[in-house]
């Protein structure tokens, strides 16, 4: 899959293309397609401050935190979710969670 990464930090630090494996859903979890997300302050923040800043992924990191999109797959457990809901929320892009500046991304159900 094609996502966004940092691959450092500091205020010069540019996002740029990269190919990725694409998520798998764990037990509780749904892959969404994004279909839209943003890059909001919080992302900036980490952007410029990195480690600096508590939560701040490690790098190659894929930041965003919100997004909307499609429910792809549903992991083991899940209820109230299927594949083709659409969907939007904040999740992910912090720690060891992927963000949304991709075309896949995994998210808590």
């Amino acid at each position: 899959m094609k996502a966004m990464v940092l691959n450092q930090y500091g205020p010069e630090a540019a996002f740029e293309q990269a190919d990725m494996p694409a998520p798998s859903a764990l037990s509780g979890q749904v892959i969404v397609r994004v279909a839209a997300t943003s890059i909001n302050t919080v992302d900036t923040m980490i952007r410029q401050m990195g480690k600096d800043l508590p939560l701040s992924p490690d790098l190659p990191a894929v930041l965003g935190m919100d997004f909307a999109g499609t429910i792809e797959a549903v992991g083991e457990g899940v209820t109230g979710f299927a594949p083709g809901d659409e969907v939007y929320g904040c999740a992910g892009g912090l720690a060891d969670l992927q963000g949304a500046l991709a075309e896949l991304m995994p998210a808590d159900a």
